[in-house]
This record gives structure tokens, C-alpha cells and sequence, in this order.
């Protein structure tokens, strides 16, 4: 009998992940823990019926009742976990996938040191307590990578380096949290994920999913870049098939691996082309052509246009240049992710998706749901 603990289970990554956990059948038992508090229940309805629109037509395969919700919070010491609870996880769970963070770019450093930095070392904490682990599998980001360009090597980054915004800099800290614990640890750092590869369905929606509903507004005339930078994007499903297939495999000491597009990375006129092009096919004002393409600038462009902004006191075009302000200047620092260590535990190539085809199933699924999270009830298939 087999148990893996997730965290971050009702997150954006949350039930591509855990889905993927009851599919494989590799192990008996997923733990999946949920912030507890009033709206507990509807967390879980929202996991259980997002799994459902996930896994359509594999009902005989994916058995609920092998998933065990948990009520716990990673903020808080031994995540909030009553005895019973807390001595069974740790008898009887041998790999632990923390995905839970707090991923709102723009939210005050406190908080996200709070989430992403003391929330692993509390699930580091539990990890110890488990004789049976096999594996910590911490669920990082390529982000980390911050303002470094070039070639990313799969290693800690042990040196100096600048961040775009501070949810960089805390997962960077978790990262090396991790590597420092005494366990057998696996930290994945996963690409943008845009969505599911074969419904476009975004349990909750961030940074990438903002730019897309700004530019299907119109809302953003002019992107900042250098030199045409590529965007590296994966399906969400990507990454959770990744990490279920990770979480079987044993991990002796440090293994750090980029779930990431690499050199197949899409060139931003590229992706801003496609997507003009699944807008044009779907939205009454790009298809009258009421609204243009943005124009791809240098960043001293991009400033002037954000001086022009303020001047004239546009409070919408504000709100969005301050919001797109925790995320755009990354576009300045163009990277490559190398994927050797991901494709070895994946067996080979990393499954990508046709990126032409998920971005335009992502855009018809935000388009259909207003860019905004549904309601638990809407969730259920």
C-alpha cells in the first residue's frame, strides 16, 4: 500500500495533478491537502468535479475513492493538522509533490515569503517525520532563473542574481530550502503553464491568462521585449504527467529538472501572431478590425507609452500597466531552459503540445468563462 501527499491540490496545477495521480495508479492513496476554514466543502466539490471535466470518458479509471481530502494549511506549523491526522500521514505517506504557493506576482513580499518560503519548511518539517519517504518532489518554477539570460543550466543556482518580482525570488528560496533538508529531493521547475492541452481548462487563472484577456480588450497596444525573446509555454497537463511520473521514480540526494519547452520555445511574434489569429476568429472586435495587434518595443518605448498613460489619467489602462508591471519586465531578459535532466526521468522528449492549438483552446475557454473564475457549481461535470 502506497500514499502521496499533495499540496496545492485545489491550486491552478492542483487537478491537472492529482488527476494524473489517479489515472496512473501508481499508488494506492492520494493525500490531497485543502485549506480548511468555511469554504472547505467547496474546494473539494470544485477538485472533484475539475478531476471529472479533466478526465472525460475515464470514469472507470479514475476512482475517487482513493483520493483523501486533508484539511491543512502549509502556513501554519505541522499544517494546522490534528494528531490523528498528522500521525497517519506520517506512517503511512512515502512521496510528498508540494505544489502549493501563493503565485499572485504582485503580491507584498511578506506574504509570499509567508506561503512559498515557511510554507515548504513546514512541509519539510512533516517530510522528516515520514520514515517511509522515497521522494520530496517540490514543485518550483523556471522563473527562478529571474534576470539571468541565456542557456539555464538544471542546477541550484548557488550565485547572485536579480528577480523580476519577489514570487521569483521566494521560490528561489524555497529551492534551496529543499536542497539543504537532509531527504531525498527532486525539485521540478515547471514552464509557464497556459492550460489543458485537450479542453483549454484553466482552473484558475494567472499572469499569462491576464495578458491574453487584456490583449483580447485591446488593452495592450505595444508588448516591451529584447529582441524578439521566446516565450517557453507548456500544457499544464505537461507538467502533471511529468510530476505523477516523477513522483514513481526514486531520487537518491539533489535532482533538479526544468519541465519546460527548451529550444522549442515559441518566438513572441510568433505566439502574439496565433493568438491575434484565434481573436480575429472569435471576438466581434478584432474581426471588424476595431482592434490592432500590439507592436512589440524596446523597453525605452514602453516607458514613454507608460508616461503617456499617466499623464492623460486613464484609470483602466493604469490598473493593467501596474498589474503587467510584476510580470513584463521579464521579457527583457531572453533565456533558454536546458531539459536534459526532465527528459531523462520522462524516458525520453519531453510530450509537449501543439502550442498553436492549446493557446486557442485556452483563449475560447477564458473567452466562454469572461477571463474569471467560475463558481464551484459551474465546476462540476
Amino acid at each position: 500500500m502506497s500514499a502521496v501527499l499533495v499540496t496545492g491540490a485545489s491550486g491552478a496545477l492542483g487537478p491537472h495533478l492529482v488527476a494524473e495521480l489517479l489515472c496512473s495508479g501508481a499508488h494506492d492513496r492520494v493525500f490531497a491537502v485543502l485549506r480548511p476554514g468555511r469554504r472547505w466543502t467547496e474546494r473539494l466539490s470544485a477538485l472533484r468535479g475539475a478531476i471529472g471535466a479533466l478526465t472525460p470518458g475515464q470514469a472507470g479509471t479514475v476512482k475517487l475513492d482513493r483520493l483523501i481530502p486533508i484539511a491543512g494549511d502549509v502556513c501554519r506549523a505541522g499544517l494546522g493538522l490534528c494528531g490523528e491526522d498528522l500521525g497517519r500521514l506520517s506512517r503511512e505517506v512515502e512521496v510528498i509533490i508540494h505544489a502549493a504557493a501563493l503565485t499572485r506576482l504582485a503580491a507584498p513580499e511578506a506574504d509570499l515569503h509567508h506561503s512559498n518560503v515557511q510554507g515548504t519548511r513546514h512541509v519539510l518539517d512533516l517530510a522528516r517525520r515520514c520514515p517511509q519517504l522515497q521522494q520530496f518532489l517540490l514543485v518550483s518554477t523556471t522563473c527562478v532563473a529571474g534576470t539571468a539570460t541565456g542557456s539555464i543550466a538544471e542546477q541550484l543556482n548557488d550565485g547572485p542574481r536579480g528577480f523580476v518580482n519577489g514570487y521569483e525570488r521566494t521560490k528561489a528560496q524555497a529551492e534551496h530550502l529543499a536542497a539543504a533538508a537532509p531527504l531525498p529531493v527532486r525539485i521540478a521547475r515547471l514552464s509557464t503553464c497556459i492550460g489543458g492541452d485537450r479542453t483549454g481548462y484553466v482552473h484558475r487563472f494567472g499572469a499569462i491568462h491576464h495578458l491574453l484577456h487584456w490583449l483580447t480588450r485591446g488593452l495592450l497596444p505595444m508588448v516591451p521585449a529584447a529582441d524578439d525573446p521566446r516565450i517557453d509555454l507548456i500544457a499544464t497537463d505537461v507538467g502533471a504527467r511529468w510530476l505523477a511520473r516523477a513522483a514513481g521514480q526514486a531520487v537518491d540526494g539533489l535532482d533538479v529538472c526544468q519541465v519546460a519547452a527548451g529550444d522549442r520555445a515559441i518566438p513572441l511574434h510568433e505566439l502574439l501572431e496565433c493568438a491575434v489569429g484565434h481573436l480575429r476568429a472569435r471576438v466581434p472586435g478584432w474581426r471588424h478590425g476595431q482592434i490592432e495587434p500590439p507592436a512589440i518595443v524596446d523597453a525605452d518605448t514602453f516607458q514613454l507609452f507608460e508616461r503617456a498613460v499617466a499623464d492623460i489619467g486613464d484609470v483602466l489602462l493604469t490598473r493593467v500597466l501596474e498589474a503587467a508591471g510584476s510580470f513584463l519586465p521579464a521579457l527583457q531578459y531572453p533565456k533558454v531552459y536546458q531539459t536534459a535532466r526532465a527528459e531523462r526521468v520522462w524516458g525520453g522528449p519531453l510530450p509537449l503540445s501543439d502550442w498553436r492549438m492549446t493557446l486557442g483552446k485556452v483563449i475560447e475557454f477564458g473567452s466562454t468563462h469572461h477571463w474569471r473564475h467560475r463558481p464551484a457549481q459551474a465546476r462540476h461535470v
